[in-house]
Formats: C-alpha cells, sequence, structure tokens
C-alpha cells in the first residue's frame, strides 16, 4: 500500500478555483449550508452501499475441539477468521435494530452431515470436510452471516433467499476474486439457493440498486418479506428479472 502524505494548506485557502477548458468552480465556504435536493439525493443514495452502525461489542468467540483434536490448528485460523469478519458482516447488513450475540462458540466434529452449520451463536464444523477442503475456510463467512441474520421463526423467509444472502456475504464481499459459478439459462432458477441466487443479488445489486441486500434482509428480520419487494425497488417482478439477468438463448428454426 502506497501512503502519499498530503501538503499543509494555508488558513487563507477557503475557497478554490479551478480554471481549465472555459470552466470556472469556485468552492463553497466552509460555512455554507449544503444545497438540499431530496428528489435528487433520493436517485443518488441507490448507488451507495449502506452501512449498518459498527458494533458497540465484539462477540467473544471461543473453540471447542473437544470430539476433533486434529482439527485444533484449523479452527484458531477460523476463530480469528469469525472475530474479524462478524462487525464486518454486521455492518453490511440491516441490523439498526438488533443486538449481536455477547459470544460465538465454534464447536468442532469428527463428522457431520453437512460441511458445517448455524444455529444458537455456534457454528458447528465437519471434521471430515476441512481435512479434505483445508482452503475452505471462506464457508465461516457463510455460517457467520447466518448468526447476522438470525431471522425469526416464520413463514415469511424463504430458504432460496436465506441461502443466497448469505452466499452473497460470501463469494461478492469476503472473496470477490474467486471463479463464478456458470449459470445455465435453461435449468437454473433463483430459487436455487446459494451462489445462483447470490449471483443474481449480485447482479441486481450492480444493476438497480446497491442497497437491494439490506432491503430484503431487513425485510427478512422484521418477518415482512414478500416478493413484491423486488417490484418495490426495481419497478419489475422477480420473473421479468431473472430473465434479464439470465435470458435463454433465442430458439433456432430447424433447417428442412
Amino acid at each position: 500500500m502506497t501512503i502519499f502524505a498530503r501538503r499543509p494548506r494555508s488558513a487563507v485557502m477557503t475557497a478554490l478555483a479551478f480554471v481549465g477548458a472555459g470552466f470556472l468552480w469556485t468552492a463553497p465556504s466552509a460555512h455554507a449550508a449544503p444545497p438540499q435536493n431530496t428528489v435528487r439525493d433520493a436517485a443518488l443514495s441507490k448507488y451507495v452501499y449502506p452501512l449498518a452502525p459498527p458494533m458497540a461489542r465484539v462477540p467473544d468467540v471461543s473453540v471447542d475441539v473437544t470430539d476433533n483434536p486434529d482439527a485444533e490448528a484449523w479452527a484458531r485460523e477460523a476463530q480469528k477468521l469469525v472475530a474479524e469478519w462478524f462487525p464486518q458482516v454486521w455492518r453490511l447488513l440491516a441490523t439498526e435494530q438488533t443486538t449481536p450475540p455477547r459470544a460465538i462458540k465454534l464447536i468442532f466434529r469428527k463428522t457431520i452431515s453437512a460441511p458445517a452449520y448455524a444455529a444458537n451463536n455456534a457454528i458447528t464444523v465437519n471434521g471430515e470436510w476441512i481435512r479434505s477442503h483445508p482452503d475452505d475456510l471462506g464457508m465461516m463467512v457463510h455460517e457467520l452471516t447466518h448468526l447476522v441474520q438470525a431471522y425469526p421463526p416464520g413463514p415469511n423467509k424463504p430458504g432460496w433467499l436465506v441461502e443466497g444472502i448469505a452466499d452473497y456475504i460470501r463469494w461478492w464481499r469476503y472473496e470477490p476474486e474467486a471463479p463464478r459459478t456458470r449459470i445455465d439459462p435453461l435449468k437454473a432458477s433463483y430459487r436455487d439457493s446459494y451462489r445462483i441466487t447470490a449471483a443474481f443479488l449480485a447482479w441486481l445489486t450492480a444493476r438497480y440498486d446497491k442497497r437491494i441486500v439490506p432491503k430484503l434482509d431487513k425485510a427478512l428480520r422484521d418477518g415482512k418479506y414478500a416478493d413484491g419487494l423486488f417490484q418495490e425497488v426495481t419497478d419489475k417482478n422477480l420473473d421479468t428479472l431473472w430473465s434479464e439477468f439470465a435470458p435463454k438463448p433465442a430458439a433456432t428454426e430447424k433447417k428442412e
């Protein structure tokens, strides 16, 4: 990283003038009130990814390798990752009115039926998985996202979207340079969860509104999610948006 030192400025330089190509710009006084344009500001806000306030207190992260002592080295790296990234994920989602857990526990088992799962402020990890996939620390970001989500029970939280948001945080925020999953427009759907849904959310974020993921997260958190939220944000329904994201190839006529 290159650091550039600032040159000291004189106190009299409260206004700067730039002249070039017939254009004159004068910086407003430091005491001048900013221009008010509510319509313009609202239109521009969609280009800014909103961040929730920082956490007042970072949860303590502990490790339990009682069932799988061989996982200790991997577990310690995972512990550092969770401690560093839990506050960052907290700011990426709509957590303003929620309280973070006081502690998070990482439990390492010899084997479980999935690579890992999150529940009750704990992440349980499959020892067999990390032995065969030692580079998959990113899955911890997916699981800690579930701890941040902590959506209340109820019917208004479709699994495809919950998992899609968790994978969006992992693959587009923690691992943005990872290879992308190829999407087959003839077979795939936004309801496929995980990386497929995450790719769709990333596209919506870039094309329509950088606030869409936090908006979806808030609706899920408040128990008020409905598919119509996509229409509210983009003026297009889900199926139309998906067809725009993953258009099916035009049918070709058979030549006789």
